[in-house]
């Protein structure tokens, strides 16, 4: 199905990472099946170097005749109707294009995010759905508190999110747990990586809906965490020179490992990507977790 697995760890940071691997930074990890093991995960200081890396290593795959997946761990999409309101469309895709339009991301991950949210919320009756900010980020209709929104009229997660049982909510942009701020960043950058790919690439429910197209490059969101692998020896303990000890990194290379294994039989592989029973509306515009099951989902 697929000759490569790619997972990235994105960050939001607005100042560059430390010199030295830290948490809550971007790392990636690079898993060719026909290598066997996964390579060990790379760790980047900013986002600009991180994207250029990957235009880089899609390049390569693509030169040599391997087909990727490429994962990216915050969510694609909103809940359903949100895309209706910001955009006046109903896909997802539109929703990125908004985005890309209207972030600020420098080179040394200086952002506009917080203001891009205000700009969204204003949009939108009440008070949200967009919450959470450092306390010197005081921006009208932007609250520091979730239990501040009212009547904007969101639902507060996906179909996938519930389906995950774990998922933060996309609405959450600062503090503990929080993927929202993520997500309006990495919107901005994977739409622009997907006009570079132009046809040679696709996204993962968002453009193709329930079937796997058959592209050089298919881009699909992740949740890290929800992937299982147990390893006889820890990563820390295996490759003490590596960083590891961070959470960040040992993610990665689970993705990659799992996703891996998975790739080694067309059933198992097939299973990750069997999300035939959700509404191709919903995938198209909020998007879904790769190898999270449908199974008690609205039909």
């Amino acid at each position: 199905m697929f000759d490569t697995i790619i997972a990235v760890d994105w960050s939001a940071r607005s100042t560059p990472s430390p010199v030295r691997p830290t948490k809550d930074a971007i790392y990636l990890c690079v898993s060719r099946l026909n290598e066997g093991a996964s390579q060990h995960p790379e760790y980047f200081r900013t986002r600009a170097e991180a994207m250029a890396r990957i235009h880089d290593l899609l390049d390569g795959e693509m030169a040599a005749g391997r087909r990727s997946f490429i994962g990216f761990d915050f969510n694609f999409g909103y809940p359903s109707g949100f895309a209706k309101i910001l955009t006046g469309r109903t896909d997802g895709i539109s929703v990125w294009k908004w985005m890309s339009e209207r972030i600020e991301d420098r080179s040394d991950n200086q952002n506009n995010r917080f203001d891009v949210a205000a700009e969204i919320n204003a949009q939108f009756p009440g008070i949200g759905p967009f919450w959470g900010a450092p306390n010197s980020v005081c921006l009208n209709g932007l609250p520091h508190k979730g239990s501040l929104r009212h009547g904007h009229g969101m639902n507060e997660w996906r179909q996938s999110d519930l389906a995950s049982k774990t998922a933060q909510s996309s609405w959450k942009l600062f503090t503990t747990g929080s993927v929202g701020s993520q997500a309006i960043l990495g919107m901005s950058h994977l739409y622009k990586l997907k006009g570079w790919l132009g046809r040679r690439g696709a996204v993962f429910p968002l453009e193709t809906g329930s079937m796997l197209p058959h592209v050089p490059v298919v881009i699909g969101e992740i949740y890290p965490s929800y992937y299982k692998v147990d390893y006889m020896i820890p990563l820390e303990e295996k490759y003490p020179n590596t960083p590891y000890h961070i959470l960040d990194a040992r993610q990665v290379r689970q993705v990659c490992d799992r996703f891996a294994c998975l790739m080694q039989t067309e059933m198992h592989a097939a299973h990750l990507f069997d999300i035939n029973t959700v509404k191709e509306s919903v995938l198209k515009e909020e998007g879904w977790i790769v190898g999270v099951p449908a199974n008690g989902m609205k039909t």
